[in-house]
């Protein structure tokens, strides 16, 4: 017999024996231990190819070893079989390993091991060394690929068996790794972690690294990589500090620099990690500074090796001890935002949200009491606060839910009050004949056609109502400036110097700080020192700006740089000098709030030229920023503006953004503030420039821009007109745009589709204005793409949804201190208007025109991704039981997003998520999609900082690049209207991906869609630019 048959008639061998084990226990001993033993075997090729046979998904071999190894008796044959499916999942096995452990994760492989492993261990029958080494490392494969494999091992019971297997074996040098890389899977699951920390677990681990020694290997690694997941959990914090092994770690870090090669870098990140977990804890940060911890971080970051691998761990190192020193907080009056607003009475706000389709409180369990100091459901962290945050809620309510959803259903009512009296034909616009542009936007109604536009901006700025009240007009805002037409790069980040910044931040955390600390500007106190009546925005008078007759003009007074920030969206709270040429700079949070720093927008004076001048923003709060991502603030220049170089431009070198020693008490864990440094080196001296996070859209170049347009649109062709729907908070009007063609008798209007468009929910988003500007400019133009949009379709559009927060400032709430965009689900008449109102046209639109739109849209801006996408809504991906319980037609929903991939270069079809997940329910596109049935509820992210793909990779995007977005998305949807003729040939369309190739053609595994003729697309052919 040839070698190569060998293996195939020992398994053919074996599945005969299979049948009746236990009656040839010397026959199967016999087969299995050869088969072992090729599997095994020295020789390579007689090894892979017994692997590639016994692996082969088709040849039910690996299921036959699993089925034989539950129960056979004889334990050296069990030891035999256990030793092949070691070898077939062995990081050694070669190209059939993956194969082999998705065939075993699948048929649950890793339950049948466990439940062989509680069997033994529950009979008292002792396993010989070598099965249980076998058993232990073919789990211990299969662990680290079944991701529900602590699900499984607390289901059956196992955890504190596999606990007592460490206990077992703490001294064994074969077993040990294996049965830690188990216990290192359990612990990755809170659940399994809480059993083995009340099973002692932290003893355990104490013990096996005082037998390990301090000496570096694997196996000390591999169990600090344990006590790092471990620590995770409070309960095993508290234990490891009350236990010595908080000073075993500290004694081995104190060794950090004994070590060689990459098993240093990984003792080093895991012992760090774990301090970090720990330090979380207040007797933690106690025991870390009792037992010299402090001073033992400290040496490492003085020492810490100049490699790049290094950077996270002396990130992590510097964390540490910014939250171990004396607590140091934010040299401001308060936390607390000297902006403050006094919200309606609780019998007000409570008197309508009383009724609810459930019998309980209409709040959403998001909802939070006026004037609370609420956070989001990411803000509360200091996390990203955009929709792709792929966070888990489980908290059991499921059933509850979908029994509600069910309700609502069945009894679905229009039960928000319309916005007003509208019938159908002035909803929609069919009143055209002599219709006012403007009809109820009194703050512009009054002023005159032939006006420029600086002085119509400055009397619609004077007539806005502002919480704290402004001195003057941002001069880039009245000059209505856009940015540089140039193509601008992206920052290429210096490790170094971001490295230097850090290591400075803890040196001055450390000691007393010898700089100057002299306050040049401060919000709080200039407020005071009003006169009482001006203390408010209520005082009508006219603002200026005079910058340009300031300019080459010194401050004699003054050695310092001029801050001023008292303009509409400004946000700069207080100006710390600590150097001649640095400054620490504090923003303020929003109105009623003491959170969500990360807008700013500030005047600086009083420079000379070619010095570089270096601001710290010392209070911002996310955990990222695309700051380390190749982000620059940008500048304006009056200077340049003057000599006929206008526009904003991206600026800054040494560009970072770490922690600080400034504690965030507000904070519910204890964390510090992050900072955004930045140098720049002014063009001109004795300019006046303006510096700010993104390019600026307040309230009044909205405004501004309406009555620009309401002049110059053809109202023969053009059916324009913009009107207020509601009035803000503090009495400010909430612009609402329709658009569409003149009324014809082949063209009824009120046979028209509706699409409406929302944008600026949360106002340091100014990107989303930018689009939407984008948008209404390509309405109101005469290419065909614009013309075919306005015959087919009514556009109603709002395109400032929070202009409390764009006017005060604010980044991400308005003046409720709540996030309107998780409000859609009920709210409130008083502390939500412009939400409630909005919501009731919709609702006016769905169940008394019976028009829901054909597509929403809500535009946003992102701070942690590059690119354009959009967001979704799928019954298929919902959280919903009941959702997916109702198919839905793919096509509904990846179309548009298919289309903008095609037309628009900054977009990227990667990014784009359809799914729905809990948290988002009170979102507006959730909300619409839900309760109206919208299927084409978006929403639109758009880069802060620039694109990493396409035409644009490697550059920032600028408001020319953010307006082509918004003139692209027209591009998109003049195709959509020829749906009806595609969809009739489509009858079904699994839920793979969809394409749309350059011919127009939507292709995917299901049937093929195809556009109609391409004759109202012709913007397709259009050159990006």
């Amino acid at each position: 017999m040839s070698d190569d048959n060998l293996s195939e008639v020992l398994i053919d061998r074996l599945k005969s024996l299979a049948a009746k084990p236990n009656d040839n226990i010397a026959g199967l001993r016999s087969v299995a231990a050869r088969l072992h033993s090729r599997t095994a075997s020295q020789d390579k090729q007689v090894k892979e190819k017994t692997l590639e046979y016994i692996c082969h998904k088709k040849s039910g071999i690996l299921a036959l070893l699993i089925s034989l190894l539950e129960v056979v008796k004889d334990q050296a044959t069990a030891c035999s079989l256990a030793g092949i499916l070691h070898e077939c999942v062995a990081p050694k096995s070669g190209k059939s390993r993956s194969s082999a452990i998705s065939q075993l994760v699948s048929m649950n492989a890793s339950q049948s091991v466990v439940k062989l492993i509680m069997q033994q261990q529950t009979k008292y029958v002792v396993l010989s060394d070598t099965f249980m080494l076998e058993l232990m490392w073919l789990l211990a494969q299969l662990a680290q690929r079944d991701s529900k494999f602590s699900v499984k091992t607390r289901l059956v019971g196992a955890t504190k068996t596999f606990h007592n297997v460490l206990r077992t074996y703490c001294n064994n040098t074969k077993l040990l790794y294996p049965v830690l890389l188990v216990i290192k899977c359990l612990a990755r699951s809170s659940s399994t972690t809480s059993l083995l920390v009340k099973d002692g677990i932290v003893a355990t681990m104490e013990k096996i690294i005082v037998c390990i020694g301090f000496t570096p290997n694997s196996k000390l690694r591999l169990s600090l990589n344990v006590i790092n997941y471990l620590t995770k959990s409070r309960p095993c914090c508290i234990q490891t500090v009350k236990s010595g092994l908080l000073i075993l770690l500290l004694r081995i870090f104190e060794r950090w620099d004994r070590y060689e090669g990459r098993i240093h870098l990984k003792i080093c990140s895991y012992i760090i990690m774990t301090l970090q977990h720990l330090c979380s804890t207040k007797i933690g940060r106690k025991s870390v500074c009792t037992h010299n911890g402090l001073t033992l971080l400290h040496k490492f970051s003085t020492h810490c090796p100049e490699d790049k691998s290094y950077d996270s761990v002396l990130a992590r190192v510097c964390y540490i001890i910014n939250i171990c020193l004396d607590r140091k907080q934010l040299p401001v009056q308060s936390t607390s935002s000297p902006a403050i607003f006094t919200l309606p009475t609780l019998k007000e706000v409570y008197r309508y949200n009383e009724i609810d389709i459930t019998g309980k409180h209409a709040s959403s369990s998001h909802e939070a009491s006026p004037g609370s100091d609420e956070d989001s459901c990411e803000d509360s962290l200091q996390e990203e606060a955009e929709e792709d945050d792929d966070s888990d809620d489980s908290d059991g309510n499921d059933d509850k839910d979908n029994e509600c959803y069910k309700e609502e259903y069945k009894n679905k009512i229009c039960n928000l009050p319309l916005p007003a009296q509208r019938d159908v034909e002035d909803l929609l616009g069919s009143n055209i004949d002599n219709h006012m542009m403007v009809k109820g936007l009194g703050v512009i109604s009054d002023i005159p056609k032939d006006s420029g536009f600086p002085r119509v901006y400055a009397k619609i700025a004077s007539r806005v109502n502002s919480i704290l009240p402004f001195i003057k007009i941002a001069y880039p805002d009245m000059m209505g400036s856009d940015s540089s037409k140039e193509l601008e790069p992206l920052n290429i980040k210096d490790r170094r110097v971001c490295r230097a910044k850090l290591l400075a931040c803890v040196e001055r955390g450390f000691s007393e700080f010898e700089g100057s600390n002299k306050v040049v500007y401060e919000l709080d106190t200039l407020i005071t020192e009003l006169p009482p009546q001006r203390q408010n925005s209520s005082t009508n008078r006219l603002l200026v700006n005079s910058d340009e007759l300031h300019l080459g003009q010194k401050d004699g007074t003054k050695s310092h740089l001029c801050f001023e920030s008292r303009f509409e969206s400004g946000n700069l709270r207080k100006v710390i000098q600590i150097s001649p040429k640095e400054y620490d700079l504090i923003l303020m949070p929003d109105v009623n709030s003491s959170h969500h720093h990360q807008w700013f927008y500030f005047e600086v004076s009083n420079m000379e030229s070619n010095f570089p001048y270096v601001f710290n923003i010392v209070n911002c709060e996310k955990q990222n920023s695309q700051f380390n991502y190749g982000m620059k603030p940008i500048m304006y220049s009056v200077r340049e503006s003057v000599l006929g170089r206008p526009g904003w431009v991206r600026v800054g070198t040494d560009i970072c953004y770490y922690r600080n020693w400034y504690q965030n008490i507000t904070s519910r864990k204890p964390r510090s503030y992050l900072t955004t440094a930045f140098t720049i080196a002014f063009p001109h001296s004795y300019d006046v420039c303006y510096i700010a996070y993104h390019y600026p859209y307040t309230y009044s170049q909205l405004l501004a821009q309406i009555w620009k347009w309401s002049v110059s649109v053809d109202s023969t062709s053009i059916y324009f007109r913009a009107e207020s729907i509601c009035s803000s908070l503090n009495n400010n009007e909430t612009p609402l745009i329709t658009v569409t063609a003149a009324e014809s008798e082949t063209n009824s209007v009120a046979m028209r589709e509706i699409i409406f468009l929302t944008a600026r929910v949360h106002p340091g988003e100014s990107n989303s204005s930018w689009v939407m500007q984008g948008t209404l400019e390509k309405l109101l133009s005469n290419s065909p793409a614009a013309v075919s949009l306005r015959s087919k379709y009514v556009f109603k559009i709002i395109p400032m949804l929070n202009m409390e927060g764009v006017i005060n400032g604010c980044h991400r709430c308005g003046l409720t201190n709540e996030d309107l965009n998780r409000r859609w689900s009920h709210p409130n008449k008083y502390l939500h208007p412009v939400i409630y109102h909005t919501k009731g046209l919709l609702e006016y639109c769905v169940f008394v025109l019976k028009k829901p739109p054909y597509v929403f849209c809500d535009y946003h801006g992102h701070s942690r991704r590059k690119n354009v996408f959009l967001y979704g809504c799928s019954n298929s991906d919902s959280w919903s039981d009941i959702d997916r319980s109702v198919p839905d037609n793919p096509a509904d929903y990846l179309l548009l997003p298919h289309l903008m991939q095609h037309f628009s270069p900054a977009f990227s079809l990667q990014l784009c998520s359809f799914r729905v997940e809990r948290e988002r329910e009170s979102t507006a596109r959730v909300t619409l999609w839900r309760e109206f049935g919208i299927k084409r509820s978006y929403t639109m992210e758009s880069s802060y900082c620039g694109c990493d793909q396409g035409l644009y990779e490697g550059y920032h995007v600028n408001t020319i690049c953010l307006k082509e977005i918004g003139e692209h998305f027209c591009d998109a949807l003049a195709c959509l209207h020829n749906e009806s003729c595609w969809r009739k040939d489509v009858t079904t369309c699994s839920p793979g991906p969809l394409r749309l190739d350059l011919q127009g053609t939507l292709t995917g595994p299901g049937p093929e869609v195809i556009e109609s003729e391409r004759s109202d697309c012709s913007e397709c052919e259009e050159e990006h630019c």
